[in-house]
């Protein structure tokens, strides 16, 4: 897996934004933490940084499946189909290659802007009502203390019998004979949190501990209602005797009888 510094990263995205917001009507938004690129609500083009741990900084343009199929096949090094988008025929630019064309990028962000702009837009009708927006913010976490948080949480959990640990980008899952009962989360869809996920009883037991100590815990996207709660990694005075307790009580919630009752 290719490995970039944030300063290539952030280059990139300078290019890809001078080119995007020379579009009218175009404006920079963030898509599950991602900068996205829209015209009246519609996107043409996302930036993707190492998106699903797959190394890569890429720009994903709004395209058709037949141009899409002939980018990947006349040049699969730079070009690739990318997740859930890919159906739909978007395609998958590497900004990280040594043959990165920014004439041709331009070229395919035009052609996706064309394809979702509105007539108004597309025959120069449309006016601005008044200077765009700054680009939003992305949050970034603290490295440093996310690649401690990581370390601490995964020796805590491997130390439960057959548990083991996968990664994924920033992220990782702790299984038990395949169940989940933690994950570490990493500025996850760009919220600015470091944190472990953990198994409670109900939906109203997060619920209670987020509106307790919102410092602490929270309640975290997709699984918060299915009784997973956010255990905060990235405050000042982390209570890790308190995470390894409700790490505990998690795994005895998903693990076999016979392990659950070893686990310390």
């Amino acid at each position: 897996m290719a490995k970039h510094t944030q300063d290539a990263a952030d280059a990139a995205l300078q290019r890809v934004r001078s080119i995007c917001l020379g579009f009218p009507a175009a404006e920079e938004k963030l898509s599950y933490g991602a900068p996205s690129f829209h015209v009246r609500g519609t996107m043409f083009l996302s930036f993707a940084e190492n998106h699903h741990g797959d190394g890569r900084i890429a720009a994903l343009c709004k395209a058709t499946l037949e141009e899409q199929k002939k980018l990947v096949a006349t040049d699969p090094e730079r070009f690739f189909v990318p997740p859930y988008v890919g159906v739909k025929g978007w395609v998958g630019v590497r900004l990280d290659h040594s043959r990165v064309d920014w004439v041709e990028l331009s070229i395919l962000a035009e052609h996706g802007w064309t394809m979702v702009a509105p007539k108004t837009v597309r025959e120069g009708k449309w006016k601005p009502t008044g200077p765009p927006p700054p680009p939003p913010v992305r949050v970034k976490t603290d490295a440093k203390v996310a690649r401690g948080a990581l370390e601490r949480l995964t020796k805590l959990c491997l130390s439960f019998p057959e548990a083991t640990c996968e990664r994924e980008s920033s992220h990782a899952t702790y299984r038990v004979r395949k169940k989940v009962f933690a994950y570490f989360l990493d500025n996850h869809h760009g919220d600015g949190i470091i944190a472990a996920c953990l198994k409670v009883p109900s939906k109203k037991e997060v619920l209670a501990l987020a509106k307790k100590e919102p410092k602490r815990f929270y309640s975290p996207a997709y699984i918060g209602a299915r009784g997973w709660v956010g255990f905060r990694l990235d405050t000042p005075r982390v209570d890790w005797k308190a995470v390894a307790e409700r790490l505990t009580a998690s795994y005895r919630a998903v693990a076999p009888k016979r392990l659950s009752t070893s686990a310390r």
